[in-house]
């Protein structure tokens, strides 16, 4: 049965639904598929998708943190906070590098976010997209989300290009919004490419003209390696399988990869000197 973790290079114009479809495709049939957290059609970079059995490991990966190169624009405004909605240019002040600069300081760190309105957040049971689409005013509550390096790359009024590194849950669309905001200049996403969740890098991205060419098996890669877990190597494989305690020595509590001679058992957590399974893929 395959079985295992595919990063792809999500083109542009391409929903992470559609990308899970194509993949789908080159799969035998009944081969269960699923993405670890979407990504907007505009948006290109790091999408990685749980094959077979390790679509049970999915939530592992879903609340990872992220990066994510952006740029924005001033002088425009849309109603998605991106160029693929209602784009409409308004008049708006030179800005320069400096003052962008210190501005940028308010969104490092813990900040509160609003999602934008056409976003997958649940308003009574509707996505927030759907009644944005019915032209609804949709209010959304603010999050807490964290914003661990915000790095600019390139200025050149009215374009500007950032690196970030963000909690899951972080929208790009609003951190742009909002710094066009706090800087009385609306700004829009023009370009956006996701280039980490978790430990993986856009490195390991394949794209799918390679995998239709090669094979979706050739770019497998096992659960311990996309996994930020440390590995746990047991001696007794049925011991997991049953969902026995298993006594270890020396490691610290938390969650591990459990392996036997390289081969990937499923997800333990360490308690109390002892090594309980949570998730059995074997």
């Amino acid at each position: 049965m395959i079985s295992g973790f595919l990063v792809v290079n999500k083109p542009k114009d391409l929903t992470s639904h559609r990308v899970v479809e194509k993949v789908r495709e080159l799969l035998p049939k009944g081969v269960k598929v699923g993405h670890t957290g979407t990504l907007d059609p505009l948006a290109t970079g790091v999408l990685i998708l749980a094959i077979g059995k390790a679509t049970r490991l999915s939530q592992y990966l879903i609340k990872k943190d992220k990066c994510y190169v952006v740029k924005g624009r001033f002088g425009l405004t849309s109603n998605t906070y991106d160029v693929d909605g209602e784009v409409k240019e308004v008049k708006c002040r030179e800005i320069g590098k400096e003052e962008f600069t210190e501005a940028l300081k308010d969104f490092k760190g813990e900040i509160a976010q609003v999602p934008p309105p056409f976003s997958a957040v649940r308003v009574k049971g509707k996505r927030a997209y759907e009644l944005a689409r019915q032209g609804k005013e949709v209010e959304l509550p603010k999050r807490r989300v964290k914003i661990y390096l915000l790095e600019l790359l390139e200025f050149n009024y009215p374009s500007f290009t950032l690196k970030v590194c963000c909690s899951s849950g972080t929208y790009i669309r609003s951190l742009v919004h909002d710094i066009g905001k706090k800087l009385n200049c609306s700004a829009v996403v023009e370009e956006l490419k996701r280039t980490k969740v978790g430990k993986i890098g856009i490195e390991k991205a394949t794209t799918l003209e390679e995998i239709r060419e090669k094979g979706v098996e050739k770019f497998l890669l096992k659960p311990q390696e996309v996994l930020d877990f440390p590995i746990l190597e047991i001696e007794d494989e049925e011991e997991f399988k049953q969902g026995k305690r298993i006594t270890v020595k020396g490691k610290e509590e938390g969650l591990y990869s459990v392996v036997k001679g390289g081969k990937f058992l499923g997800v333990g957590e360490v308690r109390e000197g002892k090594l309980l399974p949570r998730k059995v893929l074997i």
